[in-house]
């Protein structure tokens, strides 16, 4: 097995390893927002490739490495990050935007390119931090209407 397809099985698999330790409610409770961030992130991937904003290099058989990656770490650290936060929007904000930066400007985006998952080609990283930043209010609006309707069913 190539090392790139370990590499993609691995950042699959792992981060779902760690899921157990959420606990079963707080998985309940954060999965429709984690799908609702991760479906909206393909489609804006999707969308980034065709005006050349990014690339993302083939994966196993005809699977975008980036769908690994979206429904691996991403999908995993969205649930981590609504657990952690939640109800906490300040707290929410300054933790999420510390770890895109982590990510962004500390490596993160160079592994991709390096292990050929993703490049950036015509964003700019601050381009790429401002997407993600509006993407984790999506995921933290998402999660406030979810919380708001089923409080509303539940009366």
């Amino acid at each position: 097995m190539k090392k790139i397809n370990l590499l993609q099985i691995t950042l699959l698999i792992l981060p779902w390893l760690t899921v157990p330790f959420l606990g079963r409610s707080s998985f309940k409770k954060y999965v429709p927002s984690a799908i609702f961030i991760c479906t909206v992130t393909a489609a804006l991937d999707l969308f980034g490739e065709r005006k050349k904003w990014w690339r993302f290099y083939k994966g196993m058989s005809y699977v975008k490495s980036m769908n690994f990656f979206n429904w691996g770490p991403y999908f995993v650290s969205s649930l981590w990050m609504l657990k952690m936060t939640y109800g906490k929007f300040p707290l929410y904000i300054i933790s999420n935007t510390i770890l895109h930066i982590c990510f962004i400007y500390l490596g993160g985006l160079t592994l991709l390119n390096r292990y050929k998952i993703a490049s950036l080609v015509k964003l700019t990283k601050f381009q790429y931090l401002v997407i993600d930043f509006i993407m984790a209010i999506m995921l933290y609006g998402f999660q406030c209407i979810t919380n708001n309707t089923k409080k509303l069913s539940n009366e």
